[in-house]
């Protein structure tokens, strides 16, 4: 490291500090909803995969199934979402929001643009741009799932063979073959 360089002068901890500071945002404006980031998650993807089976959840959360079942049931005693019996296999269940889920995915919507109102308040929109393309870029090298936040590897997950698992060794342009 350059003597002369900082931690604040270093991009992956200044992702980390704003990767860190964003959760922390974005729990606080979930709060009157009274949602846990998680819950947001798994709300936006049963309505983007209506009828989605628990496993394929799961599956797309990176995260084990049984670990998946108590979330699931507090939204379902919340009135958020349904279980019903799959419709091509008995022993699977699927997942709908309930109407009031889908009002409360509306509120998470709304949540979601403040958020990302609030954290690019200082930049342009032509720089909010550039940054998304930039951010985008570097998820794609990291193999990050679209839309899928990693934290749910945590809740009992195993990394999945097609993504990159946490610490696995980078590969950058200057990179060579040993």
């Amino acid at each position: 490291m350059n003597p002369k360089q900082n931690d604040s002068d270093r991009v992956a901890f200044l992702l980390s500090q704003l990767g860190a500071r964003a959760a922390q945002e974005f729990t606080r404006l979930l709060t009157p909803l009274d949602l846990s980031p998680a819950d947001a998650g798994i709300l936006r993807l049963v309505a983007r995969s209506e009828g989605i089976s628990q496993q394929a959840l799961a599956a797309a959360l990176n995260m084990h199934a049984s670990r998946l079942v108590a979330l699931i049931d507090d939204l379902e005693s919340r009135g958020l979402l349904v279980r019903e019996v799959h419709a091509t296999d008995r022993r699977l269940y699927s997942l709908a929001l309930t109407a009031k889920g889908k009002e409360t995915l509306l509120s998470i919507r709304e949540v979601a643009d403040e958020h990302n109102r609030l954290m690019c308040a200082a930049l342009t929109r032509a720089e909010t741009l550039t940054l998304q393309a930039l951010l985008s870029k570097i998820a794609d090298q990291m193999g990050l799932a679209a839309g899928v936040h990693p934290g749910y590897r945590s809740m009992g997950g195993k990394p999945s063979s097609a993504r990159r698992p946490a610490g696995s060794p980078l590969k950058s342009k200057n990179s060579k073959p040993k």
